[in-house]
C-alpha cells in the first residue's frame, strides 16, 4: 500500500532536482552571492548598462584628472584678501581722548592738556554724544574715521585738537564658534584681524584630529564646509573672519566601505589623511584567493561632474546636482595597475567592491548538484526500504 506513494515522491523529488539545477545553470539567479559579477557592472569602459551610472577604467590620465580638481572649500565662496577693519556698531563701548596744543582750551587745564571719556556707549541708532562735538553718527565707521569726524567738529573751538578713539568693548564685532572645540562661545574680533585657524586656536583648538574634523562656515547667505586638515595645508582656505560669521566644528571621521571577496568586509575609518585602493584592500585582509576576480575591483562614488566631463566629454548627463554616479574599475591582472591602485585615493563614503570570479558561481552550482544528488540517493534508499 505504501509503495505507490513512495515512488511518486521519488519521481517528484527527481523532477524538482532537475528543475533546480536547470534554473541555477540558466542564470545563477537563485545562487547566494555578495554582489554582481564584473560583467554585470559594465562590459566596456564606456558602457553604461543601466543608464544610471558611468563606468571608467582607472589609468594615469584619470588619476591626474581627479587629483587636479579642487573639491569645495571656502576660498571660492568667501574671499577676503586682507584683514578687515574693525567697525563700530550699536552697543559698543568707545574710549575717546581729546588732546589740545595749548592751555586755555576746551579740554585743558593748568595740569593737563587733554580730556578722557572712557565709556561712551553707541546707542541703537549708532550715535554717541561728546561735549562740544554734539551728536555723532559712528555706526559702521572705523575708530580712525571717528577720530577725523571729532576733529572736524572741534575745529575752531578747541586748540589744534587731536583725538584718539578705541573700542574697549564690542557687541557688534563678534563671531560665534560652536561645536567640537574646547571653549565654544561668542568671541570678539581683534583690531588686527583674525583668520579661521587663529580663532579655532583662541577657542582651545579642536577636540579631535584634524583629519576627522569638518569646519562649516556661514557668512550671511553663503555657506561652505571644509576638512580642518585641508585648511591647515592650504593657506587660501584660512580666510579672515568678519563680524557676524558663524563657525561650526563637527567631528565626522571619514569612512569608506569594503565588501565582496575580501577577508574582512566592513566599514573603515580613515587611519591616515589619505588612503589609496591598495591600502584599503590590505586593511580589509586582502583578496580571497578562492573567490576574488582580480579583474573586478570597483570603486563607487558620486563624482564631480567637471571631472567626468574632463575624462569622458560624451558622458551622459545626470541632472543638475553637480555630481555623477560613477564606478571606477581596476584590473589587477595588469602589473601596471598596482601603480594606479596606489595613486587612486579614496574619499569619504567611497565603496570598494571586489567581485567574485565567474568560476565561483559554477562551483556553487556544482555543490548544489552534489547536495541534490545525495538527497536523492537518500530518498531512493528510503523507498527501497519500503519495498
Amino acid at each position: 500500500m505504501l509503495l505507490l506513494p513512495a515512488r511518486r515522491c521519488l519521481r517528484a523529488a527527481l523532477i524538482g532536482l532537475f528543475t533546480l539545477v536547470g534554473l541555477a545553470m540558466a542564470g545563477c539567479g537563485i545562487i547566494p552571492t555578495t554582489g554582481p559579477l564584473s560583467r554585470e557592472i559594465g562590459g566596456t569602459p564606456e558602457t553604461t548598462p543601466t543608464s544610471e551610472y558611468v563606468v571608467i577604467d582607472i589609468n594615469q590620465a584619470v588619476i591626474r584628472a581627479i587629483g587636479g580638481t579642487r573639491h569645495g572649500g571656502f576660498a571660492s565662496l568667501m574671499r577676503t584678501g586682507s584683514a578687515p577693519k574693525a567697525r563700530i556698531g550699536a552697543g559698543d563701548i568707545l574710549a575717546v581722548t581729546v588732546y589740545e596744543a595749548g592751555e586755555g582750551g576746551l579740554f585743558t587745564g593748568k595740569e593737563q592738556r587733554h580730556a578722557a571719556f572712557p565709556a561712551l556707549q553707541v546707542d541703537q541708532q549708532g550715535h554717541i554724544s561728546l561735549p562740544y562735538a554734539g551728536l555723532l553718527k559712528v555706526d559702521d565707521r572705523t575708530p580712525h574715521e571717528v577720530q577725523k569726524l571729532i576733529v572736524e567738529r572741534l575745529q575752531g573751538r578747541a586748540i589744534q585738537p587731536q583725538v584718539v578713539v578705541s573700542i574697549t568693548s564690542t557687541e557688534s564685532n563678534t563671531f560665534v564658534l560652536a561645536g567640537d572645540v574646547t571653549n565654544p562661545g561668542r568671541y570678539a574680533l581683534s583690531t588686527t584681524g583674525d583668520r579661521l585657524l587663529d580663532v579655532i586656536a583662541k577657542a582651545g583648538g579642536a577636540r579631535h584630529p584634524a583629519r576627522e574634523v569638518y569646519v562649516t562656515f556661514v557668512r550671511g547667505q553663503e555657506r561652505g564646509t571644509q576638512l580642518l586638515e585641508k585648511i591647515i595645508d592650504d593657506q587660501s582656505e584660512n580666510i579672515f573672519i568678519l563680524a557676524g560669521d558663524r563657525i561650526y566644528i563637527n567631528h565626522d571621521p571619514k569612512r569608506y566601505t569594503v565588501f565582496g571577496a575580501v577577508h574582512k568586509p566592513g566599514a573603515y575609518v580613515f587611519p591616515a589623511s589619505q588612503v589609496n585602493v591598495l591600502e584599503a584592500m590590505a586593511l580589509a585582509g586582502g583578496l580571497l584567493d578562492e573567490r576574488a576576480d582580480a579583474t573586478g575591483i570597483f570603486i563607487f562614488r558620486y563624482e564631480n561632474a567637471a571631472i567626468i566631463r574632463a575624462i569622458q566629454p560624451d558622458a551622459p548627463q545626470f541632472g543638475s546636482t553637480g555630481t555623477v554616479p560613477t564606478v571606477y574599475r581596476l584590473s589587477l591582472r595588469d602589473p601596471g595597475s598596482y601603480f594606479y591602485a596606489r595613486g587612486f585615493l579614496l574619499r569619504d563614503k567611497d565603496v570598494v567592491y571586489i567581485a567574485n570570479a565567474p568560476g565561483v558561481e559554477i562551483a556553487k552550482v556544482l555543490r548544489l548538484i552534489d547536495l541534490g544528488t545525495r538527497s536523492f540517493g537518500n530518498l531512493r534508499g528510503n523507498v527501497r526500504a519500503f519495498d
